[in-house]
């Protein structure tokens, strides 16, 4: 399978959708997206690795909970996916996040607090 094959498969499940979706806009951890999209936790992590393989999200921190677990919290790499068909052929062009538009993020969740 193609790398261009591999993003259409997650383009085209629609819980790696949303996952991709709500990581673009927030940091969270798999129970909190487990919890956001009302879907088992173990469905959750397989599309967290898948996401995580194609280098289309990333762990951000990882935090010791009081139990003594390592909790880890995700971040989406991409800003946009454009999907061509031409002359028989699929093809996508992955838009990730610039340093500025990191820089920018990062400012802006300093302001919140």
């Amino acid at each position: 399978m193609t790398n261009d094959d591999e993003i259409l498969a997650i383009l085209g499940d629609e819980y790696s959708r949303k996952i991709l979706s709500i990581l673009a806009k927030n940091e969270l951890n798999a129970l909190e997206i487990s919890t956001k999209l009302d879907i088992p936790a173990s469905t959750t992590y397989r599309k967290i690795k898948n996401l995580e393989t194609l280098v289309l999200i990333k762990k951000t921190k990882v935090i010791r909970t009081l139990e003594g677990l390592d909790e880890s919290y995700y971040k989406s790499l991409v800003s946009g996916i454009e999907v061509k068909f031409r002359d028989g052929e699929m093809s996508c062009k992955i838009e990730k996040f610039t340093m500025d538009e990191k820089i920018q993020r990062l400012w802006e969740k300093f302001s919140e607090k």
